[in-house]
């Protein structure tokens, strides 16, 4: 019999940037740094046997900027199914191009060096299947932009 075990993930989006933020209509235009994440919901699909299987599904992220930034960061919670059953942090992994290659997630990973403006983050996922009890497990994605080391610009 086949054992089926479908992981969903939800993104939110944290800035640890300060006073960056909204323009005012009289003044210089503000440091702003957003983040938009396609898709909303990341299907990783069907972990079909035991061992590191690569997710077909990847996560865009559009960082739009106006000013210097530190890293982006990303973080999950484990992966739970309804009857409280986990896939543990560390058994699963991110990829960009920043990463040079699979990293596990048991601590926040860097997925961006720091930057000047937009740009787009693409990430790909793995998960180390084990024997875990075959339904539906979800968890969220946490991203966090980080402040720039540099000075403000003037």
């Amino acid at each position: 019999m086949k054992k089926t075990v479908t992981v969903m993930m939800w993104a939110m989006a944290v800035a640890v940037f300060g006073p960056a933020g909204v323009a005012e209509a009289t003044g210089p235009v503000a440091p702003f740094v957003s983040l938009s994440i396609t898709p909303d919901e990341l299907d990783l699909g069907t972990v079909p046997f035991a061992g590191l299987w690569d997710s077909p599904a990847s996560l865009k992220v559009l960082v739009q900027s106006n000013c210097s930034h530190g890293p982006i960061l990303v973080s999950t919670t484990p992966l739970t199914n309804w009857q409280h059953r986990s896939v543990s942090a560390d058994r699963i992994f991110v990829k960009s191009k920043a990463t040079n290659g699979f990293v596990a997630m048991q601590k926040p990973v860097a997925v961006s060096e720091p930057q000047n403006g937009s740009h787009e983050i693409e990430l790909n996922f793995r998960v180390q299947g084990e024997m875990d009890l075959a339904g539906q497990y979800s968890g969220t994605l946490t991203f966090t932009i980080m402040p720039s080391s540099l000075p403000p610009e003037k």
